[in-house]
């Protein structure tokens, strides 16, 4: 049975899947104006992709931003992301400062939520996650697969090998190739679901694996991901859209 994690009154892995929209900003101007144009969106949690920055290479810059997303919506939780280039991310960097600058994430308690990538090497990554855990942030650990969708058995494995490593929150995405691919995905996380301990969110990237970003709350899926002024992965929907398109499943209109 899978427990659900409680972030500033948000209850994730229970009740309607929650909508997450990416903060995409090269520097404060641009921050300020993207946190503006968002305020009034109908989101849940808000995902700062620090990698998209200009300055990502300076952790106090990085830093000093985050402080500006936490002071701007002080009641959303937040979640931390800096996606490195091998990941689909903006930034090329090093092991030794990715996890530097998730260190520095961590202790300043900005994030109530922080993004790890699982393939990013077992022992920094169950530190990481440990050291998030002790101070009251919650880890979610992630793989992304932009040119192809594993088979099914693999996908719930890495959502296991996930858990497995301690993390509180355990996220997928794949490419999908053909209709059967994003079925793949689907049937993954359902299976996931009855299986894990822990929220799981996956989604199936691209207009192909649009379905997917709304089938959450039927297989499994916690959080869906929706643009807010710019996309952060390939077939991210409009949040406004992706609300009006959830509340219709879920009341059953027509």
């Amino acid at each position: 049975m899978c427990s659900c994690l409680v972030v500033k009154n948000t209850v994730i892995g229970s009740g309607r899947t929650k909508i997450a929209v990416p903060l995409v900003a090269r520097d404060a101007a641009e921050l300020s104006a993207v946190l503006d144009q968002i305020k009034n969106l109908p989101f849940d949690i808000v995902e700062f992709r620090a990698d998209f920055l200009e300055c990502a290479g300076s952790i106090g810059e990085v830093l000093r931003h985050t402080q500006t997303v936490r002071d701007a919506l002080p009641d959303k939780p937040l979640l931390f992301t800096f996606r490195r280039h091998g990941e689909g991310g903006a930034f090329p960097c090093s092991d030794g400062y990715y996890f530097e600058l998730l260190d520095a994430l961590i202790e300043s308690r900005l994030p109530d939520i922080i993004d790890i990538e699982l393939f990013a090497g077992e022992t920094a990554v169950r530190r990481a996650v440990a050291n998030a855990q002790k101070n009251g942030i919650a880890a979610l650990l992630c793989n992304h697969e932009f040119h192809r969708t594993p088979p099914q058995e693999e996908i719930v494995c890495r959502l296991k090998q996930m858990e497995d490593c301690g993390a509180d929150i355990c996220k997928i995405a794949v490419m999908p190739q053909s209709a059967e691919d994003v079925l793949t995905l689907l049937s993954a996380t359902l299976k996931a679901k009855q299986l894990a301990d822990k929220p799981i969110v996956t989604m199936s990237m691209g207009q192909t694996g649009a379905v997917s970003r709304l089938a959450g709350q039927v297989f499994g899926s916690s959080i869906t991901f929706g643009s807010g002024t710019q996309n952060s992965a390939p077939g991210q929907i409009g949040v406004s859209a992706l609300r009006a398109a959830l509340d219709c499943l879920e009341s059953g209109a027509d």
